[in-house]
């Protein structure tokens, strides 16, 4: 849960770094981007936010999640594609892969009233 509360501390920080307290109550939801890749608990994280937001300026605001798909680039050909399983090989020629992103969480919108 150490995890989880720590990324949503985080969402009250960017959310009182980038906006003044008067827009506080035109933000109706920030959405959250979850790579794939993430060890993370969304429930964990809505329920850390929603314990935080009670003591700030914004007790209102909502979190979405939304989960990124594997994106991929192999290191033979260089072509990028993304996946919903775990590539092991590149699907064009067989090449080693790399993954170009699904190990991150990010805040992807922010959404006004």
């Amino acid at each position: 849960m150490h995890h989880e509360l720590s990324i949503a501390e985080r969402v009250k920080i960017f959310i009182e770094q980038n906006f003044k307290p008067e827009e506080f109550g035109n933000i109706e939801k920030i959405v959250i981007g979850i790579g794939k890749l993430v060890v993370a608990d969304k429930n964990q994280i809505e329920e850390a936010f929603n314990v935080i937001k009670k003591e700030s300026d914004f007790p209102d605001l909502e979190i979405k999640f939304i989960t990124d798909e594997l994106l991929f680039e192999c290191k033979d050909c260089g072509k990028k594609f993304s996946s919903q399983g775990y590539e092991i090989h590149c699907p064009y020629c067989g090449g080693d892969l790399r993954v170009l992103s699904c190990d991150e969480v990010y805040i992807k919108e922010v959404v006004f009233k």
